[in-house]
């Protein structure tokens, strides 16, 4: 992992760039968000609905800029988008900090997640992707690490300041650290790609790669976009990704409500969030490692399979067990997916246009984000409960396993 003179090669750098930003990000995760609903809603009066649809709209709003976002990281570098993406959810957590009605809130968590999702997300993951061949899953699980460990961190850091101030504090808490651990790397670190500085992709000179698939022209063909999208890989990839997005977030939003209707204290269900979370840290350590040895279309359609199964554990958590166990196969999906789906793409179409693909990928998940919350705050709304929620989540899960296992490698030829 090191060039032969023994410097640290300057795309880790970049990734440990990225993987702080992605840290800071657990702001705007809706596990995050949850640990605010009950003292948000208790002092304004909101509904479950009221919540989940300013996550909804942010979402997809923010969809609609990534594919945008995408071909500027393609042609300019993640640097600028990064750090503008950054500053916009400091400003936006600040200004969470002193809302006072519904309509406020909505502006501020649509404006942060249209960040989060348009323009955080799509950089971080692109800019790693763009500097490693062979360290790519790796590289993208430090990435993506750095996301988790945020949650981890985060999560608990905001129910004891909600419980030792107030849930506006958590909120001006959350703008600092984005400034320091997330804006600031960026705007001194990242770079578009290492042929930009004179480097060769992992700082392995070409005479220097030995062995089947040591470079990227023996494995990787470099896609145009319009080749892309003629492929049928590229939709079933899309559609799956849509489906799975949908149902592994119509959870995260509902999750502490959910656990403390089933009986469980706030602080119990909180601390399923950071079991979650710390589960994700491992997972995407482990999904980088393993997809650089196994197709990542079937680690990703793995993942899919075991997203139904953990929403079948939670729909009968009724116990701290039963809830922790939910919570460590969550966490081993919601991070294993983010990090293996840019891997995947990155196999399939090559890196020169993989901030465009990305970005339409990025659009796809973003609006599954988007339905998965919304949909099942109205089936709670409508019934009162959210086992019927999950059991229709749970068959979207399998579903998308089912058409991600279709979708064909385009061949090095052309497609």
């Amino acid at each position: 992992m090191r060039p032969r003179n023994g410097r640290i090669y300057y795309g880790w750098w970049v990734a440990g760039a990225a993987s702080g930003i992605e840290f800071a990000n657990a702001a705007t995760a809706i596990g995050i968000l949850t640990v605010f609903v009950i003292p948000m809603s208790q002092e304004f009066g909101w509904s479950r609905t009221e919540v989940a649809g300013a996550t909804s709209l942010g979402a997809v709003l923010g969809a609609g800029l990534a594919p945008f976002i995408g071909g500027l990281v393609d042609r300019f570098g993640a640097r600028v988008v990064l750090v503008t993406g950054g500053l916009v959810v400091a400003v936006g957590c600040l200004y969470l900090s002193m809302a006072q009605a519904l309509l406020g809130f909505y502006a501020a968590f649509t404006i942060v997640r249209i960040a989060d999702q348009g323009m955080i997300k799509i950089g971080a993951s692109v800019t790693a992707g763009k500097w490693f061949y062979r360290y790519r899953g790796r590289a993208m699980g430090f990435v993506h690490f750095g996301g988790s460990f945020g949650m981890i961190v985060m999560a608990p850091m905001v129910q004891w300041v909600i419980s030792g101030w107030d849930w506006r504090t958590a909120w001006v808490m959350l703008a600092a650290v984005m400034l320091c651990v997330g804006v600031i790397p960026c705007a001194l670190l990242v770079r578009r790609q290492p042929e930009d500085l004179g480097l060769p992709i992992d700082g392995i000179a070409e005479s220097s790669r030995t062995g089947a698939g040591a470079g990227p022209e023996r494995d990787e063909r470099e896609y145009q976009l319009r080749e892309v999208v003629r492929t049928p890989a590229f939709w079933l990839i899309l559609g799956a990704l849509f489906v799975a997005s949908t149902a592994t977030s119509g959870i995260g939003l509902h999750l502490v409500p959910h656990l403390t209707q089933q009986g469980l204290s706030p602080a119990a269900a909180v601390g399923a969030v950071s079991v979650m979370a710390l589960s994700g840290a491992g997972a995407a350590l482990l999904a980088g490692a393993v997809s650089e040895r196994v197709q990542a279309k079937w680690v990703l359609t793995g993942l899919f399979v075991l997203a139904a199964v953990s929403m079948g554990v939670l729909a009968r958590a009724d116990t701290l067990a039963e809830t922790y166990l939910f919570a460590v196969l969550q966490g081993l999906v919601g991070s294993g997916v983010n990090t293996v789906a840019p891997v995947m793409w990155a196999s399939y179409y090559g890196r020169r246009t993989l901030g465009s693909i990305f970005g339409m990928s990025r659009a796809a998940q973003v609006v599954g984000f988007g339905v998965g919350p919304l949909g099942s705050a109205i089936l709670y709304d409508r019934t009162g409960t959210y086992q019927g929620a999950f059991l229709f989540l749970a068959i979207g899960a399998v579903g998308a396993a089912a058409v991600l296992a279709t979708a064909r490698r385009p061949s090095l030829e052309g497609g």
